[in-house]
């Protein structure tokens, strides 16, 4: 049990409310037992003391104890420990490094994670809102935020996430992931007219992204130990990345097993079709391929080397500007795979697994006003292909009756005789 013991305060204000003592110290245990760890807190004042002393031992009894002291840390020390404690890649630990020192950092670094507050987070929003970011930015940087408050509860280091009382994405409607806009998706003209503007080399890729849904690492990291040609099925277990690439490559810069969302002895698979099939032939005739598993693309200056992401990226706006539409980016042409399969009716739970979505959640989030303009195609699909006409029927069915007549009742009881 926690005890309270009252020591002599020398200081001649003692009796004042300046004087800076706590003379109440109250003596605890931690869980465990006579094995826990024995610990001492000191107030100014009996009451606080008495009602520290009774919560302590009720949050033992709970189960829900903390220790006072794991709340003053700093939350960069456990920001740290958060990126540390996780599989994260060191591409996402280096976009991780750099949003901290833009935007966490310099409103949470040094405050004790205890001490933070909904008020804080709110004032943090507000001021984001202020310097003009884009609210899907504040959105998934507010996730971000409430995972390391997460992580810090997971670990007794705070006993509540202050985000979950100030979520103002639930009153303005945020989400993580924006919805595509139709000026977003180009059409296949435009597809086609920016591929027709790329260089020979790196069509295939560009192909693989309109036709496959790949992202753009995973569009350079085509291999031909990637593709079922029989079956027409690509499998998308690589990706080109600019960090932690010297198993594979023996670089740092390069390709690396493992995808977006996936482990690194995961893969997804994604229909190729036949027509694309003979685009990745006819690449591999003119280009060859090049390493063990038979590589796609090679760096045009540096040999046995993959290309670099960003020359990839810096192609793909000069061919986009070269065809008149330099709005569109390589996320486009995924846009444009995943609108297709919508339009055709593939259900959505394909979808999101050939392009690698983590749940159908987010292809709806992202994709949704095509979802509802599907089902609305799909009413009347439903319509003109059964052909039905119910009018004869209507008002022939009789609803069944959830009350008995007194006669069903008669009947019943003469049946049981």
């Amino acid at each position: 049990m926690a005890t309270i013991k009252k020591e002599d305060c020398p200081c001649p204000r003692r009796k004042k409310s300046t004087c800076p003592h706590k003379p109440y110290r109250v003596t605890y245990r931690e869980p465990g037992g006579r094995s826990g760890k024995p610990r001492q807190v000191s107030f100014k004042k009996s009451d606080d003391a008495e009602a520290f002393a009774v919560k302590v031992e009720r949050d033992k009894d709970l189960g829900t104890y903390l220790n006072p002291k794991a709340g003053q840390r700093t939350f960069q020390s456990v920001w740290e420990e958060w990126v540390s404690a996780g599989s994260l890649e060191e591409s996402s630990k280096a976009n991780y490094a750099s949003v901290y020192r833009n935007h966490y950092g310099p409103a949470f670094g040094s405050r004790t994670i205890g001490s933070i507050n909904p008020e804080m987070i709110n004032a943090w929003d507000a001021a984001q809102k202020e310097k003009g970011y884009k609210v899907n930015g504040m959105a998934v940087r507010r996730s971000v935020l409430s995972s390391v408050f997460n992580y810090a509860v997971n670990a007794e280091i705070i006993g509540r996430n202050p985000c979950r009382k100030a979520n103002p994405r639930k009153r303005q409607g945020l989400t993580t992931s924006a919805p595509v806009r139709d000026e977003d998706i180009p059409t296949k003209a435009e597809v086609l007219g920016i591929i027709a503007e790329a260089p020979k080399l790196i069509r295939a890729g560009f192909w693989s992204m309109a036709g496959c849904g790949c992202r753009p690492g995973e569009a350079l990291a085509l291999a031909e130990d990637s593709m079922d040609w029989d079956r027409g099925i690509l499998t998308v277990d690589h990706q080109v990345s600019a960090f932690g690439c010297q198993e594979i490559s023996g670089y740092r810069r390069g390709v690396k097993r493992g995808t977006k969302h996936r482990d690194f002895d995961e893969a997804r698979r994604t229909p190729v079709a036949e027509s694309i099939v003979g685009t990745f032939q006819d690449h591999l005739d003119t280009f060859g391929s090049w390493g063990d598993r038979g590589w796609f693309f090679e760096s045009p200056r540096l040999p046995d080397r993959h290309p670099s992401y960003d020359w990839f990226l810096d192609t793909f706006k000069a061919a986009a500007k070269a065809a008149g539409t330099p709005q569109y980016t390589p996320k486009s042409f995924r846009h444009f795979f995943v609108s297709e399969a919508i339009h055709e009716g593939i259900p959505l739970f394909e979808i999101a697994s050939w392009v690698g979505h983590r749940t159908t959640r987010t292809t709806e989030l992202v994709y949704g006003h095509m979802v509802q303009r599907a089902l609305e195609r799909g009413a009347r699909t439903v319509e003109t292909r059964l052909g039905l006409n119910l009018r004869p029927f209507q008002g022939v069915i009789t609803p069944p009756r959830l009350v008995p007549l007194e006669e069903d009742e008669e009947a019943g009881e003469d049946e049981a005789a």
